[in-house]
């Protein structure tokens, strides 16, 4: 069994690198894939450390872009990259997330007030967690704001960031689409890393058609295939997206996408509950530079 879509606290997960490997060696995972959102962070923590001390399967190095499409935020796998060629880059760099991520929280913090929602005046970022993902948390520490909002909002962290972070005709819209690479440019730089790029988890994205914004990115010519098994993913939507996968001759993949803490019904290498994530899909495609 893998798992090819995992988050730790390097991105906006809550468990660290090191056991991230040890769980995983329980659970018997053969392959596994560290994907934190812009960063690469994690590899640097398990860089002083022999990796197969704690997990005797194959890491196979990974990250996940965020990238625009059509007017809206999606999410670019990258497999099998060179980290040394992504680190060169500065796409990856802490000190731009830190910056970036303030200045996001001080002005979500700035609609708060406007709207005369409730919230902490001592946020701010910790660790690598975005400012969306602070606010929401925050928001909800106040019962009083659930009357104020939206319910598909207050209950999805991704209902908030997808309909109204990134809403232009939200309150709490902000520009975060003017940093984001488009989808050529991310596959090009996964490419140029020597790795494969793969659509993250399609049905998180809030479109009208999935299926003709499925259409849209694969006929750019530039993925190399879809992630299908994902915590998001129905076992009816993982089969349609594998169905699409072979008849438009593009690799598959798929993950937990884990967060530990953040997203606790999610489980370490299962897409949905009791579904694990076969080998099969792996095999294909796997990459020749793995840890």
């Amino acid at each position: 069994m893998i798992d090819l879509h995992i988050h730790t606290t390097t991105s906006d997960g809550s468990d660290e690198p090191k056991e991230i490997l040890i769980k995983a060696q329980q659970l018997g995972l053969k392959y596994i894939s560290i994907t934190d959102h812009d960063s690469i962070g994690a590899y640097k923590k398990l860089k002083d450390i022999n990796i197969h001390d704690y997990y005797k399967g194959v890491l196979i190095p990974g990250c996940e872009f965020s990238a625009v499409h059509n007017g809206k935020p999606i999410e670019i796998l990258g497999y099998g990259i060179d980290l040394d060629v992504i680190n060169s880059t500065g796409i990856v760099s802490e000190d731009k997330f830190y910056e970036r991520e303030n200045a996001y929280l001080k002005k979500l913090m700035e609609v708060c007030r406007n709207l005369n929602l409730n919230y902490s005046e001592n946020l701010s970022i910790k660790g690598k967690y975005f400012a969306t993902q602070i606010m929401h948390t925050d928001l909800k520490k106040y019962s009083e704001n659930e009357k104020r909002v939206d319910k598909a909002v207050w209950e999805s962290l991704n209902s908030f960031y997808r309909t109204c972070v990134n809403n232009p005709d939200s309150p709490f819209f902000l520009d975060q689409m003017k940093d984001y690479l488009t989808v050529p440019e991310a596959a090009a730089l996964i490419k140029k890393a020597g790795g494969k790029s793969f659509l993250a988890h399609l049905y998180g994205y809030f479109v009208e058609d999935h299926t003709t914004f499925l259409d849209s990115i694969v006929s750019l010519n530039v993925l190399d295939g879809i992630e299908c098994y994902h915590s998001l993913h129905s076992i009816e939507k993982t089969e349609a997206l594998l169905n699409y996968c072979e008849k438009n001759n593009i690799y598959s993949s798929g993950g937990s996408d884990y967060h530990g803490a953040l997203k606790p019904k999610v489980k370490l290498g299962e897409s949905i509950s009791g579904v694990k994530i076969p080998y099969n899909i792996l095999e294909p495609w796997l990459p020749s530079n793995v840890l």
